[in-house]
């Protein structure tokens, strides 16, 4: 087979009794956007009922009248299409002059940069003109010949060529003709079929049906199955020690996917081990269970099509230190129900407390009154994000205390009490420190505001599922964007201790808080 990125086959008809000439060149591309060389063309008119073929390496089928010999008899100028089109590094166009002229050519890239240049006086006739390029992109070469300015875009595939324009002489005949009789008019119906060869196959491409009244280029496009193009994503390590794999399937290659998965081992050099998927989507995961605590994993994802394997980049997780689920709690004062995780040694109630006993609903805020608020100043937020508190509440009626544990039951139910800030920095001293704490506590995903919290491969891993119920100051703020907790530690009057996570930092963050805003709540375990 020969190789891709190499020619481009060009229709040319000359209309009997004008003057115009009427030029239509076909480019091959493959689905996954290669281009490619095509073995033939076939031409039907089928205003006309006559069918031609362009076999490579003719590349100009000539219609309506006989071309003669001498080539360099000319009635247009300008520059004609460069062949092969994509080409590998080099490439031939030919340039018509009608009388003798002073010509300027240049090839710029896409930046607009002039990479190569020619000047030269050229008599009446058709030149050709060798061309290079460096690197691979679409190119515009520019010929001005006198006052007047003619481009066309060429495609370079290949590298390692120096880019340079050379002249090469007086017409050659870079692109070949083949010469038919059959009859031809503007606004002719017109159907395009391409054959390309691709693993000892003939593979036609997709039917192109158009009326022909003007110069164009016509992309005929063809199928071939390559291996997919897969995506390794971030592993999410979860509650009891386990980790979520997850993959994403970019391109299927063109042809069914029969199998996706992962594998994943203790080295790079080592991946034996593999999770078989056998119904694929778009994004796939599988979730890993029984891993050891502090121990590097290397996982790479994978896909299966009848072209074969293709992998994503190697990445790596390590299981630390996280939650797994506590007894569920009901709250005998409101007959609230509370999810629990145990995390370390602490048990914390995995939602927000919803008590509002007979704590008056806030309009302004206060140091000394408690009040409670609805998180967005909206009621149906209660049920899934809680109440917001100011301190006054929090505690109710008792002392600031440090002690851990603190002691103070405050606003939490019978047996549960408001954790000190000694509390809340054992927790975040349990999951490695307070840099990755924030998204580790955080979860619902969806809740929250896209940023660095929720593209953390530690969000949510606790079971703790923090949700952004902003807090309550002069007006509701940072609703989607912000949890705040409170503890039971004032730092200088009219200051508390809390805690706050936030959408763009996975950071678990060590406030102070004026007493009168309203924050959640986070009971802890007696």
């Amino acid at each position: 087979m020969r190789s891709f990125f190499t020619n481009l086959l060009i229709l040319m008809f000359v209309l009997s009794g004008y003057s115009q000439e009427i030029t239509v060149s076909f480019i091959g591309q493959l689905n996954n956007s290669e281009y490619c060389t095509m073995d033939s063309v076939v031409i039907t008119n089928i205003t006309r009922n006559w069918t031609e073929s362009i076999v490579y390496p003719d590349t100009i089928l000539v219609v309506g009248g006989i071309v003669g010999n001498n080539l360099n008899i000319v009635s247009t100028m300008g520059l004609e299409q460069n062949v092969p089109n994509p080409f590998d590094c080099e490439t031939q166009v030919e340039l018509t002059v009608l009388n003798r002229e002073d010509v300027r050519m240049q090839l710029l890239d896409v930046a607009g940069h002039v990479c190569a240049e020619y000047t030269g006086s050229l008599n009446e006739g058709v030149h050709v003109f060798d061309i290079s390029a460096a690197d691979p992109q679409v190119y515009l070469l520019n010929a001005i010949i006198g006052n007047n300015t003619y481009s066309i875009r060429m495609v370079n595939v290949g590298s390692g060529c120096c880019a340079r324009i050379k002249y090469s002489g007086i017409g050659k005949d870079i692109v070949r003709k083949f010469e038919t009789t059959n009859e031809f008019e503007l606004g002719d119906d017109m159907l395009y079929v391409g054959y390309v060869t691709i693993d000892g196959d003939v593979v036609p491409s997709d039917t192109v049906e158009q009326f022909l009244a003007e110069s164009q280029c016509v992309t005929l496009r063809f199928t071939r199955s390559f291996q997919p193009n897969v995506e390794t994503i971030d592993a999410r390590p979860t509650i009891n020690m386990t980790v979520t794999l997850r993959g994403r399937i970019i391109d299927t290659g063109g042809s069914p996917i029969v199998a996706c998965g992962f594998y994943y081992g203790i080295s790079e050099d080592s991946l034996s081990h593999n999770v078989v998927l056998t119904e694929a989507s778009t994004v796939f995961s599988d979730t890993l269970i029984g891993l050891s605590q502090g121990i590097t994993y290397y996982y790479v994802a994978y896909a299966t099509n009848s072209a074969g394997t293709g992998y994503g980049e190697v990445r790596t997780f390590i299981i630390g230190p996280v939650g797994e689920p506590g007894e569920p709690f009901t709250d005998t004062r409101d007959g609230n129900i509370y999810p629990t995780v145990i995390i370390g040694s602490q048990i914390w109630m995995a939602e927000n407390l919803r008590y509002a006993g007979d704590i008056p609903l806030g309009s302004e805020t206060s140091y000394v009154l408690p009040y409670i608020y609805y998180p967005h100043c909206n009621s149906s937020n209660v049920e899934a994000y809680g109440y917001l508190y100011n301190w006054s509440a929090a505690m109710n009626g008792a002392s600031s205390s440090a002690s851990n544990p603190s002691g103070v039951q405050g606003i939490c139910p019978e047996g549960w009490h408001l954790p000190s800030n000694a509390e809340w920095t054992q927790l975040s001293n349990f999951l490695g420190g307070t840099t990755n704490a924030g998204a580790m506590l955080a979860g619902n995903e969806y809740l929250w505001t896209r940023g660095e919290l929720t593209n953390s491969s530690y969000f949510g891993t606790t079971g703790f599922d923090a949700l952004p119920a902003g807090f309550y100051g002069a007006d509701y703020d940072d609703f989607g964007r912000r949890a705040d907790f409170w503890s039971s530690t004032v730092n200088i009057d009219t200051n508390a201790y809390g805690r706050s996570i936030e959408y763009y930092s996975s950071v678990l963050n060590n406030n102070i808080g004026r007493e009168y805003l309203g924050r959640s709540i986070r009971c802890v375990k007696d």
